[in-house]
């Protein structure tokens, strides 16, 4: 997670309302914070303008009207334009599936960290270190396809 999409988060932790024209499209809070993750992940893909709506919407929290003034075009275009740059933020995760694997690798290490801790307190420990070294090959990409 990215120093961006982490003050994305606590900036909008206590702004889980519906802002009206603030929230894009009537997203909730996970989509909103899956949109941040994936332009953490592919937002040098979009273009300099994309970029720059995206991250005045959702990390300087500025309205469509907002951003729509800085630019001198109208809230509807700023809305097409966010709203695009998502769907082509989305198109990416579904042909690279980058953030799916780091949902999984994440996972896998919390997984981890749960048989170490087992471990300490365990009198099979010879099956919680197989396990162990299991996932951490996996992690490691030897038991990857």
């Amino acid at each position: 997670m990215t120093v961006f999409s982490l003050c994305c988060i606590i900036t909008n932790v206590s702004n889980i309302k519906i802002f009206g024209e603030k929230m894009l499209v009537d997203i909730g809070f996970e989509q909103r914070m899956r949109l941040v993750r994936l332009y953490d992940i592919y937002g040098g893909l979009l273009t300099d303008k994309q970029q720059k709506c995206m991250e005045m919407h959702f990390y300087n929290d500025l309205s469509l009207s907002e951003i729509a003034d800085e630019y001198g075009v109208s809230r509807q275009a700023i809305y097409d334009l966010i709203k695009r740059a998502g769907q082509i933020l989305e198109r990416y995760e579904n042909r690279l599936k980058l953030l799916e694997r780091d949902k999984e690798n994440s996972d896998m290490l919390l997984h981890a960290e749960e048989l170490l801790t087992d471990y300490i307190y365990d009198h099979d420990k010879a099956a919680n270190l197989e396990l162990i070294q299991t996932i951490l090959s996996e992690l490691n990409g030897k038991g990857r396809a």
